[in-house]
């Protein structure tokens, strides 16, 4: 039986949003302050395009291999494999950046089971890779690739990290939630 169960990176396994901030303080010179829970980082910090450009620039160049993993992401992958799931990462990053989340997830998911499906890919990409690889479910936390995934796996998993400006979950997605930093199921 096929028990591939596929995760997305930024946001479930590793910390993209403190990771970007911190480089954004690096590159700009200052205190960057959350001012909003948009999803789209310019809003997010208050950040003109121009700042928000310097500091991709900057993360392009040198910080997806330093990217930190969040605590728990060890944990969640081999209580995964102890179920006897094999477990993919399917990330929305460029390929030419592949090396660099390998080395980020330090052998957590092996390179060979690493997918970069594009930073500019629509969410139906990461729905393809998902049924290429025959994957039974998907976690990841935006709701489009989320809603996307719901016809190519038979669980679907949303981590919602309260960001606003994103679309609805439809019918039938499994929402884990975040509430002060503890997550529950519903």
């Amino acid at each position: 039986m096929n028990r591939i169960v596929a995760l997305d990176v930024d946001g479930v396994l590793a910390d993209f949003d403190g990771h970007w901030r911190q480089c954004a303080e690096l590159v700009l010179g200052l205190v960057v302050p959350q001012v909003h829970e948009d999803h789209q980082l310019r809003t997010r910090y208050g950040l003109n395009r121009q700042e928000c450009d310097a500091v991709w620039r900057d993360y392009h160049d040198d910080e997806w291999s330093r990217l930190p993993l969040y605590a728990h992401a060890a944990d969640l992958v081999y209580a995964l494999e102890d179920l006897g799931c094999q477990v993919w990462a399917v990330t929305s990053i460029d390929v030419r950046h592949r090396a660099a989340r390998a080395e980020s997830l330090s052998g957590l998911i092996p390179a060979g089971r690493i997918v970069c499906v594009g930073h500019a890919a629509s969410a139906s990409a990461k729905a393809d890779v998902l049924r290429d690889l025959g994957a039974v479910a998907f976690l990841d936390d935006h709701p489009a690739n989320i809603n996307a995934a719901m016809y190519a796996v038979n669980l679907s998993v949303l981590l919602d990290r309260g960001y606003h400006g994103l679309e609805a979950t439809e019918y039938g997605v499994t929402v884990i939630v975040k509430t002060r930093w503890i997550f529950r199921c519903w």
